[in-house]
């Protein structure tokens, strides 16, 4: 053979052995392609399929968990005192019949033996399982000689986080003079959509067109949540380094300590004193630091991020970290500010101190009726049903209003009512608790946290008064009357909490009975 020609058939096959290897390849290549899956092998397909499915499994998990209560622990913090005993036990029994399925503490400070017992015995028999209801007990941090009890909130709360080991990974702080409708979850913005001002049946603009409020509802069409439109966007839901919260209006007040522009009893207030020279709660730096790393809270960080109160909802992971600086902050706090909201003054500044910021809402509470702060969900109140009526009609002494319970079978929470028999769909949305620290007073009913009987919960103890009679007549006499609208707004919100407080005490009242075997 020619070398020529030898030398041609050489080449020719090597071009071929060539293409052959670039083919093979190619093929392994769009065999084992993982961003193609029409191409997959069986074999990819199939592991891959069994990938989406635990990742499916574990987002439906994820969902169940936010949208039960089971992962919520409930607290409240009290004194040994009958007032925040009877108090304590309301409480529970709202908390189980708002629908709650997560644990409730009660965190007792300064009790001495005989009343440790006598207290553990009464909530084992109300709760003999002691997986419901639990009690913690403390030590007294009273300030001042006893005197501001109210710094037993972060003291108890930090006794019992180091001596308690804690399941669920959502804690809530409520106030112990706080009745729940609706339970707390963790969910926040997740599957949430806002309520355009054409759905919505509340006025949502007061008179200026300032203070506007958004309505979250969620993919049922049920209104969840109401908040400031000028807040942070929502976030999907409580996890670590996302906290959530009733909005106060205290955030904007101590972050503006020692500046001209601060209120009389902040003028003088020393930031340093109680955080430290380095901590971002401070407003500015302090003379001689020139430290540009630290950050510092604003006027407007604080009235947006920190302007929180009870209810106070964040992970237990949070609650750990914020505790200890809460803890050691109330009690400068309160050298500088010896008055009541001490400790809601440092907890805002420990909230600062870890950059904790919170999503604030108004549909946590409504407390004070003669109120015109956005900040509370008396919206919801102030249109509630056709008339005046609405905000009472069908109360009992022991039966919540009409109204409320097609509100709340709307829901799906507690409070069932078999009496209810019209549809629920698009009933209105209700606050998540009464938070009754204020005086309430209509048609000569009168409901004021101190006037109440501290041995109310007793085997021979009797209900409440309440004539639902001498209520609807006045309501009926107050939609004629000549007071202005803000008056009779007021007037209304008033019978709103009688016909539903009182209610609601005598139906813990007739539960208590029924858990004590009177």
């Amino acid at each position: 053979m020619p070398v020529t020609l030898r030398r041609r058939l050489v080449v020719a096959l090597a071009i071929l052995c060539t293409v052959s290897f670039v083919a093979q390849f190619h093929q392994f290549v769009q065999l084992h392609r993982l961003d193609d899956a029409p191409q997959h092998s069986p074999l990819i397909n199939q592991s891959r399929d069994i990938n989406l499915a635990a990742a499916a499994a574990r987002k439906i998990e994820h969902a169940k968990q936010l949208s039960s209560t089971k992962n919520v622990h409930i607290v409240f913090s009290t004194d040994c005192s009958g007032y925040q005993h009877y108090q304590s036990i309301v409480s529970y029994y709202s908390i189980r019949r708002s629908g709650h399925l997560g644990p409730t503490t009660r965190i007792v400070s300064g009790c001495t033996p005989s009343q440790q017992v006598e207290i553990t015995n009464e909530f084992e028999r109300i709760d003999p399982t002691i997986s419901k209801f639990h009690v913690h007990f403390s030590p007294s941090f009273a300030l001042k000689g006893k005197h501001y009890k109210y710094s037993n909130k972060p003291g108890g709360m930090y006794h019992w986080m180091n001596q308690t080991t804690i399941e669920e990974s959502v804690i809530v702080l409520l106030d112990p003079d706080m009745m729940l409708l609706r339970p707390i979850t963790p969910i926040l913005g997740v599957d949430m959509s806002v309520v355009s001002e054409q759905e919505s049946m509340n006025k949502l603009r007061d008179k200026k067109n300032k203070n506007q409020l958004v309505e979250y509802k969620d993919k049922n069409g049920r209104i969840q949540l109401l908040r400031l439109s000028n807040l942070p966007p929502l976030p999907p839901y409580i996890t670590q380094g996302v906290a959530a919260g009733q909005h106060f209006g205290i955030g904007g007040l101590w972050s503006s300590s020692g500046k001209p522009d601060a209120r009389k009893d902040f003028r003088e207030f020393n930031l340093t004193r109680v955080c430290g020279p380095s901590s971002p709660c401070l407003n500015q730096p302090p003379q001689g630091i020139t430290d540009t790393s630290i950050h510092y809270t604003t006027r407007e960080e604080a009235d947006k991020n920190y302007a929180v109160g009870p209810v106070y909802i964040a992970s237990t992971f949070d609650w750990e970290d914020l505790l200890p600086k809460w803890h050691e902050f109330t009690p400068r706090v309160y050298e500088q500010y010896p008055k009541l909201l001490a400790e809601m003054y440092g907890f805002t500044m420990a909230a600062a101190d870890r950059q904790l910021k919170f999503a604030l809402s108004s549909s946590y509470m409504v407390s004070d009726a003669r109120t015109m702060s956005p900040t509370e969900s008396w919206i919801w109140v102030d249109e509630y049903g056709e008339n005046s009526r609405s905000v009472c009609e069908g109360a009992r002494f022991n039966r919540l209003p009409g109204e409320t319970l097609r509100r709340l079978k709307n829901y799906g929470y507690g409070y069932q009512h078999d009496e209810i028999t019209s549809s629920a769909v698009g009933a209105g949305p209700l606050p998540t608790t009464l938070h009754y620290c204020q005086r309430y007073e209509f048609a000569n009913h009168t409901f004021a946290k101190r006037k109440i009987r501290h041995d109310f919960f007793r085997c021979d103890g009797t209900p409440m008064d309440f004539n639902e009679d001498a209520i609807m007549r006045e309501l009926d006499l107050l939609d004629m009357s000549g007071l202005s609208e803000s008056q009779k707004k007021v007037q209304r919100r008033m019978a709103y909490m009688i016909c539903h407080l009182i209610p609601l005490m005598n139906l813990a009242l007739e539960e208590y009975k029924v858990d004590m075997n009177c």
